[in-house]
């Protein structure tokens, strides 16, 4: 994947995520499983995706994503969230110019007791000097996403609509689908990956991207191991494929 892909990529990271079952202020707290056991910590989020279902209120996580990714996400109501994200302390490791921060919003409603939708905003600015990079650029997305299922066991479609701008070139409109899901195997770990494809030109090549991987958790803390898979569809015949990692401190 080239190094504009990767950027574009960076902002889908910020999207937040949810999917334990939603419930209305001043309702008693749910069941932490139907397995009866503790309630999954990081629901919020699959690998590099997201689900449709809220943090509860005053629950939240901060941790480092995919590796170049830091995040932090925390719910303001049982249906209203927001979050941040940078690359900063990857990028400093590599290069000289550092900058990045993303940021956004989602709300979320139940459709049905186990179908739920959510809609939200992100944008922001990254700058870097990697090669074949824009420099400074700025991006702004909406989405929605679609989820059944519950923290234990869910499957999530999201349509996100990215509109990217560079200093030195035109603003281009982008179109990310991503089919993501997570099965729970048992109370410490679970299986969880997405697929997504930018079907058309924008600011970038389309391109297409896959994970796959594991989850181990606790009630507080969540580590996941992956594979991910990227190429450009036209120009790259053999994906590239790079090692995932990622580890979320959850508080409530």
């Amino acid at each position: 994947m080239t190094p504009r892909c990767i950027c574009l990529f960076m902002l889908w990271l910020a999207l937040p995520g949810a999917s334990a079952s939603a419930q209305e202020p001043g309702e008693a707290p749910l069941p932490s499983s139907s397995s009866g056991w503790f309630e999954n910590p990081s629901r919020t989020r699959g690998l590099t995706g997201s689900t449709a279902l809220p943090l509860h209120a005053g629950e939240g996580f901060i941790g480092q994503q995919a590796l170049f990714a830091t995040v932090a996400e925390v719910g303001l109501s049982e249906r209203v969230s927001v979050h941040l994200a940078s690359a900063i302390p990857f990028q400093v490791m590599f290069r000289d110019t550092s900058f990045s921060l993303l940021g956004g919003i989602k709300l979320t409603t139940p459709l049905t007791e186990k179908l739920h939708l959510a809609f939200g905003v992100q944008g922001g600015s990254y700058d870097s000097d990697f090669p074949g990079s824009w420099g400074l650029y700025n991006a702004v997305a909406a989405y929605g996403t679609l989820t059944y299922g519950t923290g234990d066991a869910n499957l999530s479609l999201t349509v996100q609509p990215i509109y990217a701008w560079a200093t030195d070139e035109e603003g281009g409109l982008m179109v990310l689908p991503m089919l993501g899901g997570f099965l729970r195997m048992g109370e410490h770990w679970g299986l969880a990956g997405e697929a997504a494809i930018s079907p058309a030109r924008g600011i970038a090549d389309a391109f297409a991207f896959a994970t796959a991987g594991a989850r181990l958790m606790g009630p507080r803390w969540s580590v996941d191991l992956g594979v991910l898979a990227g190429m450009q569809l036209q120009g790259q015949d053999v994906p590239a494929f790079v090692p995932s990692a990622s580890f979320l401190y959850h508080w409530r």
